[in-house]
Protein backbone atom coordinates (compact mmCIF):
# COMPACT_ATOMS: atom_id res chain seq x y z
CA UNK A 1 0.00 0.00 0.00
CA UNK A 2 2.64 2.36 0.67
CA UNK A 3 4.89 1.46 -2.38
CA UNK A 4 1.20 2.60 -4.34
CA UNK A 5 1.04 5.87 -2.51
CA UNK A 6 4.37 6.34 -3.17
CA UNK A 7 4.31 5.76 -7.03
CA UNK A 8 0.99 7.68 -6.90
CA UNK A 9 2.59 11.02 -5.43
CA UNK A 10 5.42 11.13 -7.63
CA UNK A 11 3.51 10.25 -11.03
CA UNK A 12 1.19 13.35 -9.69
CA UNK A 13 4.20 15.49 -9.27
CA UNK A 14 5.67 14.55 -11.97
CA UNK A 15 2.25 15.82 -14.21
CA UNK A 16 2.16 18.73 -12.92
CA UNK A 17 5.17 19.89 -12.65
CA UNK A 18 5.85 19.33 -16.37
CA UNK A 19 2.27 20.63 -17.64
CA UNK A 20 3.36 24.20 -17.06
CA UNK A 21 6.36 22.76 -19.57
CA UNK A 22 3.66 22.13 -22.36
CA UNK A 23 2.72 26.08 -22.66
CA UNK A 24 0.76 28.20 -19.95
CA UNK A 25 -2.82 27.57 -18.40
CA UNK A 26 -5.85 28.88 -20.48
CA UNK A 27 -7.08 32.54 -19.23
CA UNK A 28 -3.88 33.32 -17.19
CA UNK A 29 -3.15 36.44 -19.62
CA UNK A 30 -4.18 39.49 -17.22
CA UNK A 31 -7.25 40.04 -20.15
CA UNK A 32 -10.14 41.09 -18.08
CA UNK A 33 -11.61 38.22 -16.33
CA UNK A 34 -8.35 35.87 -16.54
CA UNK A 35 -6.04 35.92 -14.12
CA UNK A 36 -1.77 35.42 -14.20
CA UNK A 37 0.11 32.47 -13.19
CA UNK A 38 0.92 34.62 -9.86
CA UNK A 39 -3.04 34.50 -9.22
CA UNK A 40 -3.51 30.87 -9.64
CA UNK A 41 -0.68 30.16 -7.82
CA UNK A 42 1.38 28.25 -10.59
CA UNK A 43 4.11 30.64 -10.15
CA UNK A 44 4.48 32.51 -6.86
CA UNK A 45 7.19 34.26 -4.66
CA UNK A 46 7.34 37.29 -6.10
CA UNK A 47 5.10 40.14 -6.63
CA UNK A 48 3.19 40.82 -9.98
CA UNK A 49 6.29 42.75 -12.16
CA UNK A 50 8.43 43.01 -9.80
CA UNK A 51 11.37 41.77 -10.97
CA UNK A 52 12.52 44.22 -13.68
CA UNK A 53 12.94 42.27 -16.67
CA UNK A 54 13.13 43.95 -19.87
CA UNK A 55 10.15 42.69 -21.76
CA UNK A 56 10.59 43.39 -25.95
CA UNK A 57 7.32 43.07 -28.40
CA UNK A 58 7.77 43.57 -31.81
CA UNK A 59 5.53 43.79 -34.77
CA UNK A 60 2.49 45.39 -33.64
CA UNK A 61 1.50 47.92 -35.37
CA UNK A 62 -0.25 51.43 -34.29
CA UNK A 63 -2.81 51.42 -36.93
CA UNK A 64 -4.25 47.96 -38.01
CA UNK A 65 -5.68 47.22 -41.20
CA UNK A 66 -8.98 44.56 -41.92
CA UNK A 67 -7.53 40.85 -42.85
CA UNK A 68 -3.56 42.02 -42.25
CA UNK A 69 -1.85 39.64 -41.08
CA UNK A 70 1.02 41.02 -38.68
CA UNK A 71 4.18 38.83 -37.51
CA UNK A 72 4.43 39.41 -33.91
CA UNK A 73 7.82 38.38 -32.11
CA UNK A 74 8.12 38.23 -27.66
CA UNK A 75 10.91 37.54 -25.91
CA UNK A 76 12.46 38.80 -22.44
CA UNK A 77 15.36 39.16 -20.56
CA UNK A 78 15.78 38.60 -16.69
CA UNK A 79 19.25 38.36 -14.59
CA UNK A 80 19.51 34.37 -14.25
CA UNK A 81 16.76 33.43 -14.98
CA UNK A 82 16.95 29.86 -16.19
CA UNK A 83 13.50 28.99 -18.04
CA UNK A 84 10.87 31.13 -19.74
CA UNK A 85 7.37 30.81 -20.71
CA UNK A 86 4.33 33.20 -22.33
CA UNK A 87 0.74 33.54 -23.11
CA UNK A 88 -1.36 35.86 -24.93
CA UNK A 89 -4.71 37.03 -26.08
CA UNK A 90 -6.31 39.53 -28.02
CA UNK A 91 -9.75 41.34 -27.57
CA UNK A 92 -12.25 44.05 -28.07
CA UNK A 93 -13.43 46.41 -26.19
CA UNK A 94 -16.06 44.37 -24.98
CA UNK A 95 -13.32 41.55 -24.16
CA UNK A 96 -14.41 39.30 -26.82
CA UNK A 97 -11.74 37.58 -29.13
CA UNK A 98 -10.64 39.84 -31.86
CA UNK A 99 -9.13 39.12 -35.24
CA UNK A 100 -7.18 35.55 -34.80
CA UNK A 101 -3.98 34.46 -33.61
CA UNK A 102 -1.93 31.79 -35.84
CA UNK A 103 0.89 29.28 -34.57
CA UNK A 104 3.71 28.86 -37.11
CA UNK A 105 5.51 26.01 -37.67
CA UNK A 106 9.09 25.86 -36.32
CA UNK A 107 8.67 28.33 -33.96
CA UNK A 108 8.12 26.88 -29.66
CA UNK A 109 4.28 28.87 -29.82
CA UNK A 110 1.35 26.51 -29.96
CA UNK A 111 -2.31 27.88 -29.43
CA UNK A 112 -4.39 26.59 -26.38
CA UNK A 113 -6.79 23.76 -27.19
CA UNK A 114 -10.05 25.49 -26.90
CA UNK A 115 -11.72 22.59 -24.58
CA UNK A 116 -9.41 23.94 -21.68
CA UNK A 117 -10.86 27.24 -21.84
CA UNK A 118 -13.56 28.02 -19.39
CA UNK A 119 -13.96 30.91 -20.58
CA UNK A 120 -16.96 33.25 -21.22
CA UNK A 121 -15.85 34.88 -23.87
CA UNK A 122 -14.84 33.66 -27.10
CA UNK A 123 -11.12 34.42 -26.63
CA UNK A 124 -8.34 32.38 -28.09
CA UNK A 125 -4.98 31.88 -26.80
CA UNK A 126 -1.69 31.14 -27.70
CA UNK A 127 1.25 30.31 -25.48
CA UNK A 128 5.20 28.42 -25.27
CA UNK A 129 5.99 25.03 -25.95
CA UNK A 130 7.91 22.79 -24.26
CA UNK A 131 10.82 23.22 -26.58
CA UNK A 132 9.88 27.24 -26.20
CA UNK A 133 11.11 27.70 -22.03
CA UNK A 134 14.54 26.97 -22.59
CA UNK A 135 17.18 29.83 -22.14
CA UNK A 136 18.63 30.63 -25.40
CA UNK A 137 21.58 32.47 -23.13
CA UNK A 138 21.54 32.49 -19.50
CA UNK A 139 19.32 35.61 -18.44
CA UNK A 140 17.70 35.89 -22.04
CA UNK A 141 14.34 33.70 -23.13
CA UNK A 142 14.27 32.95 -26.68
CA UNK A 143 11.94 34.95 -29.20
CA UNK A 144 8.42 33.93 -29.64
CA UNK A 145 7.07 34.96 -33.00
CA UNK A 146 3.08 34.36 -33.87
CA UNK A 147 1.07 35.91 -36.49
CA UNK A 148 -2.62 37.88 -35.67
CA UNK A 149 -4.69 38.65 -38.15
CA UNK A 150 -7.06 41.45 -37.73
CA UNK A 151 -10.67 41.07 -38.06
CA UNK A 152 -12.49 41.57 -41.41
CA UNK A 153 -14.99 44.13 -40.02
CA UNK A 154 -13.03 46.94 -38.18
CA UNK A 155 -15.56 47.94 -35.32
CA UNK A 156 -13.13 48.72 -32.40
CA UNK A 157 -9.78 48.85 -30.66
CA UNK A 158 -7.64 45.68 -30.25
CA UNK A 159 -6.43 44.92 -26.84
CA UNK A 160 -3.37 42.44 -26.60
CA UNK A 161 -2.88 41.26 -23.32
CA UNK A 162 0.46 39.17 -22.65
CA UNK A 163 1.93 37.30 -19.50
CA UNK A 164 5.59 36.66 -19.30
CA UNK A 165 6.88 34.31 -16.84
CA UNK A 166 10.98 34.29 -16.30
CA UNK A 167 11.78 31.37 -13.92
CA UNK A 168 14.57 29.91 -11.53
CA UNK A 169 14.23 26.58 -13.49
CA UNK A 170 14.26 24.63 -10.07
CA UNK A 171 10.75 22.73 -11.09
CA UNK A 172 8.89 24.87 -8.02
CA UNK A 173 6.58 26.81 -7.91
CA UNK A 174 8.41 29.59 -5.79
CA UNK A 175 11.41 31.99 -7.08
CA UNK A 176 9.51 33.03 -10.49
CA UNK A 177 8.63 36.21 -11.73
CA UNK A 178 5.04 36.79 -13.32
CA UNK A 179 5.11 40.26 -16.02
CA UNK A 180 1.95 41.52 -17.52
CA UNK A 181 1.72 43.77 -20.40
CA UNK A 182 -0.92 45.28 -22.43
CA UNK A 183 -0.55 47.18 -25.77
CA UNK A 184 -4.07 48.29 -27.33
CA UNK A 185 -4.06 49.34 -31.20
CA UNK A 186 -6.20 50.93 -33.13
CA UNK A 187 -8.27 50.29 -36.46
CA UNK A 188 -7.45 52.15 -39.17
CA UNK A 189 -10.11 55.31 -40.06
CA UNK A 190 -11.99 54.63 -43.20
Amino acid sequence: MRHILIFTLSLFLTVSLSAKKKGAPPMTSGAPGDRTCLTSKCHAGNDLNAGGAEIFIQGLPKVYMPNEIYDITLSLQQKDAKTFGFVATVADEDGNAQGTLISLKHQPTQLIDDSKTKSRTSRRYISHTEQGIKASEKGESQSWTFQWQAPAEVTSNSSFYFAFNAGNGNKKKTGDYIYTREVTVAPAKK
